[in-house]
């Protein structure tokens, strides 16, 4: 586990007492002043749902390539659905992964999904394991608001329905190591989160990595790709990662940090490094597998500085942007 990456125990802001909540929020405010990332626990959703979860994504990315892609989404819209190896791009670099993201599965009218007959049961475990997220983002949400010591009227949840919150289960397939460690295949190449927080599940085998934005004085994705250290964020059964997303560093005015991360070659490769635990790699990495949950603000909402996070020595970075059409401008881009 990277040493820089903190541990925050969120049970003690779920079932504590007043004084716990308040220190929890400033673990909370600590970690994404500084670091942007931090491993969460006593989370309350249990590893074994989290397990059945990469079960059932598992059998969604084992369907036949024709099976999937008629799950595939519209592209320029908020519609959900399947995307294929190669179909998201960061600055010109195609990424060696595919995914199938939903909204609230719930809602009939969101989104595309494997028939009954292909994955029984999936849609209703999806619904089952989206709303445990949801309930989660939640109560975080309501945590940062107690950070800030917001009142009612600017507290976070009021503009979080969750009618634009999105899971999305992701595969990694396996590729050449020798490729990988060229950059000639990239996985997920570096990039930051669009909207408010990211929930993150790893399977068994890592990569994901999160830049040290205090080794470098620079700003952009490249530079900082460039230039700063990396630290590994391993997979740590139990935990779940969470980060800000754009618009909450926004939001606060550049007080929470939306921070660089990337996934990369797994840091305990054996080819790399010895360890009981090491990953074979010596000719192929391993696939990977994770499940994030996108936290984003209803597609209504106008995201500007808040102003108990601007000061004469903080004056105010940005003016409102629109929340939906920032996320439509955006996905445009990558999906192109």
């Amino acid at each position: 586990m990277g040493s820089k990456i903190p541990t925050i125990d969120f049970s003690h802001f779920l079932t504590g007492s007043a004084q716990d909540r308040q220190r929890t929020a400033c673990e909370v405010d600590n970690a994404l002043k500084s670091v942007g990332f931090f491993y969460l626990v006593g989370h309350g959703i249990d590893q074994d749902t989290v397990d059945a979860c990469f079960e059932m994504s598992k059998r969604i990315f084992d369907l036949s390539h024709d099976a999937k892609q008629t799950l595939s989404a519209t592209p320029h819209s908020f519609d959900q659905g399947y995307r294929g190896i190669g179909k998201e791009t960061i600055r010109g670099q195609k990424c060696v992964k595919e995914s199938f993201d939903f909204r609230n599965p719930k809602d009939d009218t969101v989104g595309f999904w494997p028939n009954q007959e292909e994955l029984p049961g999936f849609r209703d475990f999806a619904a089952d394991f989206h709303q445990l997220c949801a309930e989660l983002m939640g109560k975080l949400l309501e945590c940062l608001s107690v950070a800030l010591d917001l009142e009612n009227e600017d507290s976070f949840n009021q503009y979080h329905t969750g009618s634009m919150h999105v899971s999305s289960l992701i595969h990694y397939p396996a590729v050449s190591t020798q490729r990988l460690r060229s950059g000639e295949v990239i996985r997920n190449a570096a990039h930051s989160d669009l909207g408010t927080l990211t929930l993150l599940f790893q399977h068994n085998v890592g990569g994901l990595e999160v830049a040290d934005m205090s080794s470098t004085d620079k700003i952009t994705t490249t530079a900082v790709e460039k230039e700063a250290n990396f630290i590994a964020v391993d997979p740590t059964p139990g935990t779940i990662v969470v980060n800000v997303g754009y618009l909450l560093m926004r939001w606060t005015n550049g007080r929470w940090k939306n921070v660089v991360h990337r996934v990369v070659e797994p840091a305990n490769c054996s080819s790399t490094q010895s360890s009981q635990e090491s990953v074979d790699c010596d000719e192929m990495t391993p696939e990977r597998y994770s499940i994030a949950f996108f936290g984003f603000p209803d597609a209504a909402t106008m995201v500007e500085p808040l102003q108990s996070c601007c000061s004469t020595e903080r004056p105010k970075r940005w003016g409102p942007i629109n929340a939906g059409e920032y996320l439509l401008k955006k996905r445009a881009v990558l999906y192109s």
